[in-house]
């Protein structure tokens, strides 16, 4: 039973949330390590890379406001861990990791050399993979303590018991915390219930950034206007499942306060970002209206209008994504995204109407995939010519799909299924996993037959004349 009010603690976020302006007021230094992905992007989209990005960058904003100076390894373009070996980590007092599906050999070994350095240092992990199968990542690497889901609160209260601050909470009453207890068992609290306002979430402290510190911009940024989805599609984990909305003023804020870093163009990186047309309607007009920058964003196919493309494009939108997934309905039903084909195909129709360029997604080999069901995606590839991108089904931990897959043997270990996803680069000499009757060969076959209908001119977001490259190469490889 929780002895610990944390309206307390919401409270206090609120606070850190009115500034911007935190004074540092502890010797305490706690490092932030972000860990690098093998994700294949298209030329031009190099920023997928690169941009800040909000999870860190709220957490840096949380930690500031408790008066602890934050350090930030950005290491993304750096595959190999040894790096942070005698140097970059021994002025940490507290180590967090941040933790992706296809990060975790990355950050079990930096936290080995974490630990190795100093034994007694906490290192906390965070992020979607220890939210979506705690006791696996913690069972399986040194980690002190786990932030599940939402990490804003939690935070809050972990800092203030490691900190020793008078009337912290004890590590058993704190929500959305996992930890080892004093005999090395690993404890997981109850999860934490999901925010209702994240208007009290701090602004974006992007300012930690390596690349920003260095130059003192930032050309592209990554954004919300919500959390969560309404959806519940079986291949996807929702860390924070319930849909929440910030405000149009919160959001109008942030777009003005990062202005500072001369931003030219945000990745809008809700699940989905036309859920409400009235909603849309009131962010275009009370908070982009009449900041100059260019943007994208990902929805689903269903709930679209004329009216709102076009608002969104007056307001600076170049590209709409949307996750097709598969064209097959008893694929789409399996996935549970509720959509058809005609609907994707009115989806097409109505971005194009707007002037926006459309972005799509298909994933082969789901379960019900069928030598037909292939045919009719490339079909319909070479009909339209929108793909972005298409990938292998693969298994995110804690989904519909993986649970599946270990019930019926298709992942026989999930430690080893980690370091699958690891190597996973979207692209077609990727590590396929059977999730269907369909051998290997036609597989690759229709992921090159669809990736060679995507539009090979990657979209020259930063030229103010939006126009498209002569004949660059399709991906930018990136190392396992």
């Amino acid at each position: 039973m929780r002895n610990f009010d944390n309206t307390i603690t919401y409270k206090r976020l609120r606070k850190i949330a009115e500034t911007t302006d935190h004074k540092k007021v502890h010797d305490l230094r706690v490092g932030m390590i972000v860990p690098p992905s093998p994700f294949v992007v298209p030329c031009g989209w190099e920023f997928v890379h690169s941009a800040p990005f909000e999870g860190p960058s709220v957490i840096a904003a949380v930690l500031k406001g408790l008066g602890v100076e934050v350090v930030l390894l950005d290491r993304r373009e750096d595959i190999d861990p040894e790096k942070l070996k005698g140097g970059p980590l021994k002025k940490l007092d507290i180590v967090c990791c941040v933790s992706y599906e296809d990060s975790f050999p990355y950050q079990k070994r930096v936290i080995e050399i974490a630990k190795a350095e100093e034994k007694d240092r906490p290192v906390i992990i965070g992020g979607p993979l220890v939210s979506s199968v705690p006791e696996l990542i913690m069972n399986n690497t040194m980690a002190d303590y786990a932030v599940i889901g939402e990490g804003e609160l939690t935070t809050i209260e972990l800092m203030d018991r490691l900190m020793g601050v008078k009337g912290a909470p004890e590590l058993s009453d704190i929500d959305g915390l996992a930890y080892r207890s004093e005999n090395g068992k690993v404890v997981q609290n109850k999860r934490r219930e999901q925010m209702t306002d994240i208007d009290a979430v701090p602004l974006q402290d992007i300012s930690v950034w390596p690349s920003v510190m260095k130059t003192g911009s930032a050309a592209e940024i990554y954004m919300t206007s919500s959390r969560g989805c309404p959806g519940n599609c079986s291949f996807c984990y929702r860390a924070m499942p319930l849909l929440r909305h910030k405000s149009p003023e919160r959001v109008r804020r942030e777009l003005e306060y990062l202005k500072r870093y001369g931003y030219k163009f945000v990745w809008w990186s809700d699940l989905t970002f036309i859920d409400d047309k009235k909603r849309v309607h009131e962010l275009m007009d009370g908070a982009f209206s009449g900041i100059d920058f260019r943007w994208c964003c990902f929805t689903r196919v269903d709930g679209l209008s004329r009216e709102v493309l076009k608002h969104m494009k007056e307001n600076g939108c170049d590209i709409v994504m949307f996750g097709f997934e598969s064209i097959t309905s008893e694929i789409l039903k399996y996935f549970r995204k509720k959509i058809s084909q005609n609907q994707m195909v009115k989806a097409i129709e109505l971005t194009r109407e707007a002037g926006l360029k459309v972005g799509g997604l298909f994933i082969l080999g789901a379960p019900g995939e069928t030598r037909e069901s292939l045919e009719r995606v490339v079909e319909f590839s070479r009909e339209f010519r929108e793909v972005t991108r298409v990938k292998y089904m693969s298994a995110l931990p804690g989904t519909t799909l993986y649970y599946d897959a270990l019930k019926n043997g298709i992942i026989k270990d999930e430690l080893e299924h980690l370091y699958f996803l690891s190597r996973e680069r979207s692209v077609e000499d990727d590590e396929i996993l059977s999730f269907s009757g369909v051998p290997e060969h036609e597989l690759r076959s229709a992921y090159r037959a669809i990736n060679g209908q995507i539009e090979v001119r990657p979209y020259e977001y930063w030229n103010e004349c939006n126009r498209f490259l002569d004949a660059p190469k399709k991906f930018k490889d990136r190392l396992v």
